[in-house]
């Protein structure tokens, strides 16, 4: 064990793979769907030590990013309409959070932070990595925060992966959209405390708001379709 600026870090084993930047093939969103799918099953199997604390992702981490971003429009450093549109698709997005049950089916310890910078490839095999994040929610929260870095080409694929090693629930294209919104809420928090924030988190929100957010507000599918807020 070493200390990391007063924080306790163990190395529990090394897990050999390659970090990509992006993912650009579907062989390599189907790995991520099967790699995804075994860490649900093993989660959902797993007896919780009584002792055992972790963050829970739930509504009140949004309301806290809403919050921010509504301080910032305020102040003139984010648009005022952009934010209220991320506010209205933030309040929808908890009221859906707050109707799921938390059965072991659906809720449990999750990941938090699957995107490529965490996934290592050894072969064809995908491997998570850093579990810094990991705290207790929806199934489909990891789920909705990978696919915001998955082109919409290649998801249905990751989904179908997926499926093989835990069922999906019913209506679960419109559920992972709301989580897909409610995960980049969620970081956003993360995001908004970076010094250097306004140089890229308004083009970001911007596109977010116009493109994804927009549709989940009117009700229009947009996961296997149209433009990532990314291009």
């Amino acid at each position: 064990m070493t200390f990391v600026e007063g924080v306790a870090c163990t190395m529990l084993t090394w897990v050999d793979g390659e970090q990509r930047p992006t993912v650009t093939a579907m062989e390599e969103a189907e790995a991520i769907g099967e790699m995804i799918g075994k860490l649900h099953r093993q989660s959902s199997g797993w007896t919780i030590p009584g002792d055992f604390e972790r963050p829970v992702f739930d509504g009140s981490r949004i309301m806290q990013t809403l919050a921010g971003l509504e301080e910032h429009a305020r102040s003139g450093l984010l648009p005022a309409d952009e934010a209220a549109l991320l506010r209205r698709a933030g309040l929808r997005t908890v009221d859906m959070m707050n109707a799921l049950e938390r059965s072991p089916e659906s809720w449990g310890l999750i990941h938090g932070d699957l995107n490529p910078g965490n996934i290592v490839f050894h072969g064809t095999e995908a491997r998570p990595i850093d579990f810094g994040a990991c705290g207790f929610g929806h199934y489909l929260y990891d789920l909705g925060w990978t696919m915001c870095h998955i082109h919409p080409a290649f998801r249905e694929r990751l989904l179908h992966a997926y499926s093989r090693y835990r069922p999906l629930p019913d209506r679960h294209v419109e559920l992972l959209e709301g989580f897909y919104i409610a995960s980049q809420l969620d970081t956003m928090s993360f995001w908004l405390g970076l010094p250097d924030w306004t140089e890229w988190l308004p083009d970001h929100i911007r596109k977010l708001a116009g493109r994804e957010a927009a549709a989940y507000l009117r009700e229009e599918s947009f996961l296997f379709g149209g433009t990532p807020y990314w291009e």
